[in-house]
C-alpha cells in the first residue's frame, strides 16, 4: 500500500472510529460507567477497522486539517445524537423508576447507577437492569452492531449534515419514550393515590391516629406489591419498547 493510498484510509477509519465514540458515550451497555474507558476505546477501534474496511471512499476528498477537524465535528454530532436514539427506552424506564421510587419513599436510599456512573433509585436501578436483560435476550446488542454499519450507508461520511429524516426519527421515539414512562408508572401513581385518598379519609374518621406516619409504611408495601405483580406486564412493555426503537433504526439505517 502506497503512502497516498495509507492515507486516504486513515482518513476514513479516523472519521469511522470518531462516530462509534461518540455514539458509545450515550449507548446502552457500551456506554456504562462500569466498564473501563479503555476497554471503549480498544472496542471502538476494532468496530471502526472492521466498518472501515468495506466503505466506499467519500465524495468529498480530504485535503486540508480544517476539513478533516469539520468532518470530526459532524462524526461526533450524528454519533452523539445515534447513542442517544437507542438509549431512550433506557432512559424512559430509568425516568419511570425515579418517580414511583420518589412516590413510595424509596429515594431516600440511592444507589451507584451503572450506566450514567452517578446516583440512582432503587426502582430506576430495578427497571434498568430489567431492561438491559431484555435487551441482550431479545439481541439488542446485535441489532445496535448492525445499526451502526447502516448508518455509514444512510448518512456516508463527509455529508452535508443530520437530515430531516433523522430529527424526525428521533422527536417521534423521545414522544414513545414519554409514552413508556407514564405507562410503567401509571399502575403504581393511581395506586398510591388511592392510597392517599383512604388515610385522607381514616385521618378525618379518627383524628387520633398518626395517618403521617403509617403512611409511609403502607405507601412501600402497597408500592412493592404492585411493583411484584406488574413485574411481567412491565417486561411486556420494555420488550415491545425495544422492538419498536431497533425496528426504527433499522428503518432508517438498514438501507
Amino acid at each position: 500500500m502506497d503512502t497516498a493510498a495509507l492515507t486516504h484510509f486513515l482518513t476514513i477509519y479516523v472519521l469511522v472510529m470518531f462516530r462509534i465514540a461518540a455514539m458509545m458515550i450515550f449507548a446502552p451497555l457500551l456506554g456504562s460507567g462500569v466498564i473501563p474507558r479503555r476497554v471503549k476505546a480498544l472496542l471502538a477501534a476494532v468496530l471502526a477497522m472492521s466498518i472501515a474496511r468495506g466503505l466506499t471512499p467519500p465524495a468529498i476528498p480530504v485535503d486540508s486539517l480544517p476539513m478533516l477537524a469539520v468532518g470530526i465535528a459532524g462524526e461526533i454530532t450524528f454519533g452523539l445524537l445515534m447513542g442517544m436514539i437507542l438509549s431512550l427506552v433506557f432512559i424512559a424506564v430509568q425516568w419511570a423508576g425515579e418517580v414511583v421510587g420518589q412516590q413510595m419513599g424509596l429515594n431516600l436510599a440511592e444507589t451507584f447507577d451503572p450506566q450514567y456512573g452517578n446516583q440512582g433509585s432503587i426502582v430506576g436501578n430495578l427497571y434498568f437492569m430489567l431492561t438491559l436483560v431484555i435487551f441482550i435476550s431479545v439481541s439488542g446488542h446485535r441489532a445496535m452492531i448492525m445499526g451502526i454499519r447502516g448508518s455509514f450507508d444512510a448518512l456516508p461520511l463527509l455529508s452535508v449534515g443530520i437530515t430531516l429524516n433523522l430529527l424526525d426519527l428521533f422527536l417521534r421515539l423521545f414522544e414513545a419514550a414519554t409514552e413508556i414512562a407514564l405507562q410503567l408508572a401509571a399502575p403504581v401513581l393511581v395506586t398510591l393515590l388511592v392510597v392517599d385518598l383512604a388515610l385522607g379519609f381514616i385521618g378525618k374518621t379518627m383524628p387520633q391516629l398518626n395517618v403521617m406516619s403509617a403512611g409511609l409504611t403502607v405507601r412501600s408495601l402497597v408500592g412493592m406489591l404492585v411493583l411484584i405483580v406488574g413485574i411481567s406486564l412491565s417486561s411486556t412493555v420494555i420488550r415491545g419498547a425495544l422492538y419498536v426503537d431497533m425496528k426504527a433504526v433499522f428503518l432508517t439505517y438498514g438501507k
